[in-house]
């Protein structure tokens, strides 16, 4: 993984600007169905008032919530309307946000990992032996990996959300609510019409397991590992090697007996695997995007 000017690149795999792409289809979908054509939409945009679009949603206006809600509460129909999309729109950029954000902590990760030699000396204690390291510099790396399985697992939330919302869009207005995904969850899977199709991010498969047990260590353990390590393996002096050790897992679960669970005989390597399970990962959302479409006929007009 390389660092650009304004991105990493990937050698291959990178499905990130395809999952952008196909967020821009979505909501040009949603946009057709709501006002009959993506035209229609930006015809009636002019009409619309700019805290429609920004108010409650991002930074750009700086208007309380006391300021508003009059306004809401005397909206018409086609201002609610209105607001609806913008809410479905903002739920989408969520998903495309957290989507950039973990292609970044990938390439921040591989960045710190290969450009540092974690060494305090000149040569290892013996020609040919592994060391650990640990200390700031490793604690960063961690906090790469850690935050980025937390933003996968939040995307497959993001993900359900976008698929149940998407499903039952609303079509008539007569008052300001929530989305009707707010309270949907990736455990919500079985309530899409798809349910945990074969292929996609929602399928109980190893690596889609993974993401979720690797998040739940992080967020309930801080760490799945005791004591962030990076290991240096050196042959006739010579660093060849570095990598983090993810802990022996089955199916996509950790190996584990009672309180013990941090068991590392198989030699997984995380920075080996993770180019991997992130290509999978992207692959199945643009399988789940797909099988939505076909769900409910949303396709941009």
């Amino acid at each position: 993984m390389a660092e650009g000017q304004l991105d990493f690149i990937m050698s291959e795999g990178d499905l990130t600007h395809d999952i952008e792409a196909m967020a821009h289809t979505l909501r040009f979908g949603v946009q057709a169905k709501l006002f009959g054509s993506v035209q229609h939409y930006y015809d009636q945009l002019a009409f619309v008032p700019p805290w429609v679009t920004q108010v409650g949603i991002d930074s750009d206006l700086s208007v309380s919530k006391a300021e508003i809600e009059p306004y809401i509460q005397q909206a018409d129909e086609s201002t609610l309307k209105a607001m609806y999309y913008n809410d479905v729109s903002a739920l989408i950029g969520s998903l495309q946000n957290a989507n950039v954000e973990a292609k970044s902590l990938l390439g921040q990760f591989y960045k710190e990992l290969n450009n540092n030699s974690f060494m305090v000396m000149k040569d290892p204690f013996e020609p040919n032996m592994e060391m650990h390291a640990s200390g700031a510099i490793v604690t960063r790396i961690f906090s790469y990996v850690n935050y980025l399985f937390i933003s996968l697992y939040s995307q497959m939330d993001y993900v359900t959300k976008i698929c149940y919302e998407l499903e039952h869009l609303k079509m008539a207005y007569k008052k300001y609510d929530k989305l009707q995904s707010s309270g949907i969850l990736v455990g919500d899977a079985n309530r899409l019409s798809f349910k945990k199709a074969q292929g996609t991010i929602f399928e109980e498969c190893p690596n889609m397991r993974l993401i979720q047990t690797l998040r739940n260590e992080i967020i309930h353990d801080g760490s799945f590992e005791n004591t962030p390590k990076v290991f240096q393996l050196f042959q006739d002096n010579k660093m060849v090697e570095k990598y983090i050790f993810l802990p022996d897992h089955t199916n996509g679960f950790i190996d584990s007996i009672k309180g013990r669970k941090r068991f590392f005989s198989k030699g997984i390597k995380l920075n080996e695997c993770l180019p991997e399970l992130l290509t999978d990962f992207w692959k199945r959302m643009l399988t789940t995007f797909l099988l939505l479409q076909k769900s409910t006929g949303i396709y941009s007009q």
